[in-house]
């Protein structure tokens, strides 16, 4: 980034948080550039002791795996997962709770953008599984051991999926709202008490 996207300034670097960072140097704006970062999330949804998975391809392959995607900048997570469910396989499902974070740091020059990829169980409210033939190509809902004999079934998908079906309901869990506890647009997912 070479411009602030606040008021046009060129960039200078300047020493902060031990590092040099892109900032601008207009008098009253301050913006600082952290470097880019996303928020993904997968969703294990559970129908009985079926999860649901979809295909998707690119031009150089084929697999398997939790539906899932990008969140919106304004949307909360949990509305991101059921988002993406529906809009991927036409299969309403809610939030259980949250079996996994992983992060990803910017060091592929591929790719060079800081990555945290939450994982949720849901419960399959309705709808039957269809691909949406822009994202996914196959959707249904398998057996842990149908699932172990996909071609191409990604590994953090069956690690997720074994997670989910091993450990009942010990995930973090949405926190309902409360006054002082939460301001507009967050969500609080912590370790139920029980």
């Amino acid at each position: 980034m070479n411009f602030c996207p606040r008021c046009g300034t060129p960039l200078v670097p300047r020493l902060d948080g031990g590092r040099d960072r892109p900032t601008c140097p207009a008098e009253g704006c301050g913006y600082t550039y952290y470097g880019d970062a996303s928020i993904g999330t997968g969703a294990v949804v559970l129908r009985e002791d079926r999860v649901l998975l979809i295909q998707r391809k690119t031009a150089e392959r084929i697999w398997w795996q939790i539906p899932g995607g990008f969140v919106e900048i304004d949307e909360s997570i949990t509305e991101a997962i059921e988002r993406e469910i529906l809009e991927e396989t036409g299969v309403t499902a809610r939030v259980r709770d949250v079996i996994a974070i992983r992060h990803a740091a910017g060091v592929q020059p591929q790719w060079p953008i800081a990555n945290m990829y939450t994982i949720m169980r849901l419960d399959h409210v309705a709808g039957e599984p269809r691909p949406d033939l822009e994202e996914s190509f196959e959707a249904g809902f398998y057996s842990i051991d149908e699932a172990r004999g996909l071609q191409g079934l990604s590994g953090i998908s069956l690690w997720a999926i074994e997670r989910a079906l091993g450990l009942p309901n010990h995930g973090m869990r949405v926190e309902p709202i409360r006054e002082g506890l939460q301001r507009p647009g967050h969500t609080l997912l912590g370790l139920p008490l029980e």
